[in-house]
C-alpha cells in the first residue's frame, strides 16, 4: 500500500478547500462592505427625514370642519425625500422607483383628501388610517433597502 499518494491527494483536497474558503470569504468581505458603505449613504441622506422631520411633520394633519388641513409640513418632505433619493436613479433604479412611486402615492393622496369633505368620524379615521399605513409601507422600503435586501 502506498501512502504517499494517499497524502498527495488529500495535500491536494486541502489546498482546493482552503483555496475555496477564502474565495469565499473575501466574496463574504466584499458584500459586508457594501453594505457598510450603503448604510452610512443612507444615514448621510435619511436618517433626519426618515426619524425627525416626516414624524414631525405628519403630526400637524388633522380634520378640521371635516376637511384634512395642515398637510404642506408633510407634503414638502415627502418631496425632499424624493429628491434627496435622485442618486438612486443611478445606483440603484428598482429602490428609486419603489420609493417615488410611494412617496407619490401618498402626496396624491393627502392631496386629493384635503379637497374632499369628511363629516363622519369613521371616514376621518378610514383617512387617518391609510396614511399611517402609506407612511408603514414607506418607511418598509427604506428599512429593507437600508439593511442590505
Amino acid at each position: 500500500m502506498d501512502f504517499s499518494n494517499t497524502s498527495d491527494i488529500l495535500a491536494g483536497i486541502a489546498i482546493i478547500v482552503s483555496i475555496a474558503s477564502a474565495a469565499y470569504q473575501w466574496f463574504l468581505d466584499s458584500h459586508m462592505n457594501k453594505v457598510n458603505l450603503e448604510a452610512d449613504d443612507f444615514r448621510t441622506l435619511y436618517s433626519k427625514h426618515l426619524l425627525y422631520e416626516l414624524p414631525k411633520a405628519r403630526m400637524y394633519i388633522r380634520f378640521k370642519n371635516g376637511k384634512l388641513v395642515d398637510i404642506e409640513n408633510t407634503l414638502n418632505e415627502l418631496n425632499a425625500i424624493r429628491k434627496d433619493s435622485l442618486y438612486f436613479l443611478y445606483a440603484d433604479k428598482d429602490f428609486y422607483t419603489d420609493i417615488k412611486i410611494e412617496l407619490q402615492n401618498l402626496e396624491n393622496f393627502l392631496i386629493e383628501t384635503a379637497e374632499e369633505k369628511l363629516e363622519s368620524q369613521e371616514e376621518q379615521q378610514n383617512v387617518l388610517n391609510q396614511i399611517h399605513s402609506r407612511l408603514e409601507m414607506i418607511y418598509k422600503i427604506f428599512n429593507s433597502k437600508y439593511i442590505g435586501n
